[in-house]
């Protein structure tokens, strides 16, 4: 039995996308930090260091399902989901890509299994299969879907006969839900972003006008430094006064701790604006950083990838013109200590967190 489908959220807006210069675009989007980094041994396979996948038991005549993913615990998770729903109607394999994993090994694989469907988790994996189709642009491609990885809108389109889920929560919903939890005033939301992040942006202060929020946005470039990037969040926080601060996905603006710490905890931390972050692992309060982050319920996000798979599968694979979708169920991950001692703490803050941290 195919899973119930629910609709919590609008589906993503998909502009139209120019495909020209693909290969150049792509190259940009390699440079993205997936928000689930691939963590594993050094080859591609049936396991990645203490992790073992099991597959279930192969059965003649039922479809294929392959599996491209690294082993760590959100990936693991995300994939239990999917494999419980689908199981039935196929067979599923799984590929376990590592830091050592060639766009040859995954050739090899998809070769040899000729799966009718493929499903690739995080921008690692992704690169390593577009790199197969532009080493073979003529060859028939599996419908492909793209699960936990940074920004698959902007990189479904370079990546033929694929559709995906978005890891990305709209910013406007983070906005929301902060008003939700602290008793400053969310009416400016800051955000740097470098070019290739221009069209997200636009998009998101576009939705956040619904919910009456102004998203203040300056462009830094991509070979910013970490003198640069403070000089763009002190330029947000004292001379276009926001009220808090929004983190994109972009490893280059993220791109190490020493990083952070010389830009975003210092100017965040005087001038005491909260920082909204896209990945649950930067609100943490022994190390006190994002105030609060709103990301994909791995479990739902299992599920609907599986109502994607059965929508394509009842009509015949179609995935090229199957807009990417946003994640249906989000979880609330918020430092209580910091919002409290900060920001202050809403007396009904914890009816809108899913996970408060103390």
């Amino acid at each position: 039995m195919k899973p119930v489908k629910t609709r919590l959220m609008e589906p993503l807006m998909n502009g139209n996308h120019n495909t020209s210069g693909k290969t150049a675009s792509f190259c940009i989007f390699l440079l993205y930090l997936s928000a689930c980094a691939t963590t594993g041994a050094d080859r591609g396979g049936a396991s990645q260091g203490n992790v073992v996948i099991v597959d279930p038991l192969t059965r003649a005549g039922v479809p294929t399902l392959l599996i491209a993913m690294p082993t760590s615990s959100n990936f693991v998770d995300v994939r239990k989901s999917l494999v419980s729903e689908v199981q039935k109607n196929f067979n599923i394999r799984t590929f376990t890509v590592g830091p050592q994993t060639k766009a040859n090994d995954i050739a090899a694989e998809i070769h040899s299994v000729k799966p009718d469907c493929l499903v690739l988790m995080n921008n690692a994996t992704m690169n390593l299969y577009r790199q197969y189709q532009l080493a073979d642009p003529t060859a028939a491609m599996p419908p492909t879907v793209l699960l936990m990885a940074s920004f698959v809108e902007e990189a479904q389109p370079l990546i033929r006969r694929s559709t995906g889920i978005a890891y990305e929560v709209p910013g406007v919903t983070a906005f929301v839900n902060l008003r939700s939890v602290t008793t400053t005033p969310i009416n400016r939301i800051g955000v740097i972003y470098r070019p290739a992040f221009r069209k997200l942006v636009e998009r998101q202060t576009a939705l956040a006008v619904r919910e009456h929020v102004e998203v203040i946005s300056v462009s830094v470039p991509n070979d910013v430094t970490a003198a640069g990037l403070r000089d763009a969040l002190r330029d947000l926080a004292k001379n276009k006064k926001v009220d808090a601060i929004w983190m994109l996905n972009d490893n280059i603006l993220v791109r190490d701790e020493g990083f952070l710490d010389d830009a975003w905890r210092v100017v965040t931390s005087d001038a005491k604006l909260p920082l909204i972050v896209g990945v649950s692992n930067f609100v943490n309060p022994s190390a006190p950083f994002g105030a609060l982050a709103v990301v994909p319920d791995h479990e739902a996000l299992g599920l609907q990838a599986a109502n994607l798979i059965f929508d394509l599968s009842d009509n015949d694979w179609r995935v090229e013109d199957r807009p990417v979708e946003l994640p249906l169920s989000v979880k609330t991950v918020v430092d209580i200590n910091l919002v409290r001692a900060s920001f202050g703490l809403r007396t009904d803050a914890l009816r809108h967190i899913d996970k408060a941290l103390e």
